[in-house]
């Protein structure tokens, strides 16, 4: 691994979040996707508005809407006060939610309280997190199972992050074993897995092979919004780095054409993650087949600007666009928006991108 201090790691998770909050970290021409598909509409819909049930199933648990705050923080001394605030809206609303990585925790274990927030909110369904590459240096099954255990969390998300580490000034590039630690990883997990990505995409041929090694979820955290390896590079000050200019940036499967993708693949959920900024882009994904939508900048934005109220107000005025939407299409239920993926038109880059990989 290479080596950093505690103090190292706990400056970049601080300036993760400032830089999220502060700069543009979206990556000039690149979207995710979804203005690509459109729905057929409905003219008539046969059914009564507050008939409509927002209520969906994850893993197993029942939730009061097909959304997730993704992970986003920990690890330095203020991210406990962003956790713990956005535990009590997920909570309160309904949801899950999911925690930055907690390499910071194992490094520096006087981090914990900032990951722990089933401490103050033991209702909220909590993601834990540790990222796959820690794995093929020295992060044992051991640790995995320490991770899990002292923050309580119902689930665990494995972050795959190649293209972050490589433009990370202290980026890990031994992917050496990754599937074979992956596969002991889904093997002995006390918890449900969920390998997730965090802004390139996962294909369906990878979502095919996470799921014949035993993976719950995955979450494809497709191209189209933050930009973790542009973001990396606000931070990378090494004359050979990356140009923020540099046409390699664009590298990735936008969200919506690795969510069409990965629904392909049975007995595996998916989460569509990556520039879900609108409840429109969330209806569509949820057509394809998506079990969850994450959200992560946005809610961080809101509850930084404006409290937690603010944070909440936003993702109710969310799952209430999503719900718009399904009373346009006629659909009573989650469950129902889900089997209306032949009432989703590809068009442009998407029709020729599906049509090439055979999807259509």
């Amino acid at each position: 691994m290479v080596e950093n201090s505690g103090m190292d790691i706990r400056d970049r998770k601080e300036d993760h979040v400032n830089l999220a909050i502060t700069e543009n970290v979206t990556i000039s021409g690149v979207t995710n996707g979804f203005e690509d598909f459109e729905f057929v509409p409905t003219a008539i819909p046969d059914l009564d508005f507050d008939e409509i049930s927002m209520e969906s199933t994850f893993l197993g648990q029942k939730f009061s809407a097909p959304i997730m705050v993704a992970g986003m923080t920990g690890g330095y001394p203020k991210a406990k006060e962003i956790n713990n605030k956005l535990a009590r809206v997920c909570a309160k609303i309904g949801i899950p939610m999911g925690i930055g990585s907690q390499r910071a925790m194992i490094v520096r274990p006087e981090t914990l309280d900032t990951f722990a927030v089933k401490k103050e909110v033991p209702d909220v369904f909590l993601v834990g997190n540790l990222g796959l590459v820690q794995f093929s240096y020295d992060f044992t099954m051991d640790q995995y199972h320490e991770a899990q255990e002292k923050v309580q969390a119902d689930a665990m998300a494995v972050h795959v992050n190649s293209f972050q580490e490589l433009c990370q000034p202290e980026g890990d590039l031994n992917w050496k074993g990754s599937w074979k630690n992956l596969e002991k990883i889904c093997k002995h997990s006390k918890v449900p897995v969920i390998v997730k990505e965090v802004g390139t995409g996962i294909a369906y041929e990878e979502v095919l092979q996470l799921s014949k090694i035993g993976c719950n979820a995955v979450d494809v955290g497709g191209a189209g919004g933050t930009s973790w390896p542009k973001l990396e590079l606000f931070r990378n000050t090494k004359d050979d780095a990356l140009d923020l200019n540099d046409e390699t940036l664009k590298w990735g499967i936008p969200t919506a054409f690795a969510t069409w993708e990965a629904s392909q693949v049975k007995d595996i959920e998916i989460i569509s993650t990556g520039g879900m900024y609108h409840g429109l882009m969330a209806a569509k994904a949820l057509a394809m087949g998506a079990s969850m939508v994450g959200i992560a900048r946005p809610v961080l934005k809101s509850l930084i600007e404006f409290g937690e109220r603010g944070a909440e107000k936003w993702l109710k005025h969310y799952i209430l666009n999503i719900k718009r939407v399904m009373f346009l299409l006629g659909v009573q239920s989650v469950d129902e928006l889900k089997m209306q993926k032949q009432r989703l038109i590809p068009l442009r880059k998407a029709r020729e991108w599906l049509s090439y990989r055979k999807f259509l």
